[in-house]
């Protein structure tokens, strides 16, 4: 990916990630989930967590690799973790 995008300036290298979780009832009702991750494709890998694109995935908040935070960090602004967060509350509501 990186050699695709030599020559490719930092303002024109966005991307996002994307999840979509589908939580289906007994009676087929179904809700979805999503989360979105916006950032930029740095011009060299950064960071030893995670795996795939996270060394090259740039937040301009908090100014990162997603490869350069924390679990904890990550799960709060990672695509899967807004997912993940918002199937929760349906969830909870659900068996409350």
């Amino acid at each position: 990916l990186l050699a695709k995008l030599t020559g490719i300036p930092w303002e024109e290298r966005t991307a996002r990630f994307r999840c979509m979780i589908a939580i289906t009832s007994p009676q087929g009702e179904v809700e979805l989930c999503q989360g979105e991750c916006r950032g930029i494709i740095a011009f060299e890998p950064k960071g030893e967590n995670g795996f795939g694109y996270d060394p090259i995935f740039y937040l301009q908040q908090p100014e990162k690799t997603m490869a350069e935070l924390t679990l904890d960090e990550k799960n709060e602004v990672s695509h899967r973790g807004q997912a993940v967060m918002k199937a929760r509350r349906i969830l909870e509501r659900r068996i409350a």
